[in-house]
């Protein structure tokens, strides 16, 4: 396995709208490893020269580009990090903001001609999350053989990670700081971890046993290929989600913090990553993506 961490600056912030919202969509409070895996697709698809989306290997359906490497990215999170803020500390707010949003999708057919185009649009809420200067860290887990599977190589893999230039929305604009590869990676399972311990990303609830302190609970999608599909008979839905564990926020204000795990659940793991200059990342991951 390798680790790779970037780490990066928010513009102003990011959007990354709820699948099962239309009209008036409100966002995640975190960008999901879904929308993670598909910011470093974005660089991967630079360096191989494929387009964001095409037909699948079946020609049934349209996929993003996010599924060329969807079996050699295992696992991906997020942290706000005080490492790349401009700021002393990292804090972000959701928030609903009025927007001119194209409607047609929403209207009866009728109103598909050029002489109803001044009903094509509407306003409506749209939800942001607003981190101003605030810094982040995105952590992969890389299946190293699966990757050179794709013709790719570690500088390949930093190349990628430095051309992420959003997370979520295409105005969800971010500077990446630095990105590092590690293969100093130790994984326990919940039998051996070393317990209690800090981690600064966010997790599945379900891969702990023991109430996370620090944390709180907030519902991302779960990372299934699916949600790279388009899929018009079988849409994405709400049982699609799951609980996470995030650092506690404040109100509407998230801000970077830790959690202490006290105990594993048998379908968790610990992953240990160490990077240069004595930097060590602690991540929750599920068993099944260490797994051989």
């Amino acid at each position: 396995m390798l680790a790779l961490v970037v780490r990066g600056l928010f513009h102003w912030g990011f959007s990354v709208r709820i699948v099962t919202e239309s009209a008036g969509a409100q966002c995640y409070p975190y960008p999901p490893p879904s929308t993670l895996i598909g910011a470093l697709a974005y660089g991967v698809s630079s360096v191989k020269g494929v387009p964001e989306c095409k037909l699948s290997s079946k020609n049934t359906t349209i996929v993003s580009s996010a599924t060329l490497i969807d079996g050699a990215v295992r696992w991906a999170t997020f942290a706000f990090s005080d490492e790349g803020s401009i700021m002393r500390r990292s804090v972000a707010i959701s928030y609903s903001d009025f927007i001119r949003a194209f409607r047609l999708l929403y209207q009866r057919v009728q109103r598909h001609t050029w002489d109803q185009s001044d009903m094509w649009y509407g306003v409506n809420a749209h939800g942001k999350v607003y981190a101003c200067g605030a810094g982040f860290k995105t952590f992969y887990l890389i299946d190293e053989e699966r990757f050179k599977d794709l013709g790719l190589d570690d500088r390949d893999l930093l190349t990628a990670a430095y051309s992420i230039v959003r997370l979520g929305a295409r105005e969800g604009l971010v500077s990446v700081i630095s990105a590092e590869v590690s293969r100093d990676v130790r994984i326990f399972s919940a039998k051996d971890a070393k317990v209690p311990f800090e981690t600064e990303y966010y997790f599945p609830a379900r891969l702990v046993e023991d109430v996370v302190e620090g944390a709180e609970t907030v519902h991302l999608p779960k990372l299934d290929r699916s949600i790279w599909e388009f899929r018009p008979e079988e849409p994405f839905a709400l049982h699609d989600h799951e609980e996470y564990y995030a650092p506690s926020s404040l109100g509407v204000v998230l801000r970077t913090g830790k959690m202490r795990v006290n105990r594993l659940a048998e379908e968790g793991a610990l992953v240990i990553a160490s990077f240069g200059n004595g930097v060590i990342e602690k991540v929750v991951v599920p068993v099944g993506v260490v797994k051989p």
